[in-house]
């Protein structure tokens, strides 16, 4: 075997065994910035904001799935009793 192909081999092993943990890092990397450009987006929405930022995008889905109408209802009362947890005192 010629030093070229074993030089090629070794190359070959080498980058087997790297090739998945770089993938695994970049996948990583990539998760740890799209949670901190998340979290940057949210704080830098204002609540009233974010709020009508969401109307519009449930707005904008329900069109897309073929809604006629875009108003949005509250969900009905039926009678149910509403339970106070010991967070509402």
């Amino acid at each position: 075997m010629s030093f070229k192909d074993t030089f090629r081999l070794r190359i070959d092993r080498l980058a087997g065994q790297v090739g998945p943990l770089l993938e695994e890092s970049w996948r990583e990397a990539r998760q740890r910035l799209d949670d901190l450009n998340q979290a940057l987006a949210s704080q830098a929405v204002p609540g009233e904001r974010r709020a009508r930022v969401s109307e519009l995008a449930l707005k904008r889905k329900g069109q897309q799935a073929g809604q006629k109408s875009a108003e949005i209802r509250p969900f009905p009362e039926q009678g149910k009793a509403v339970q106070r947890s010991d967070f509402d005192q």
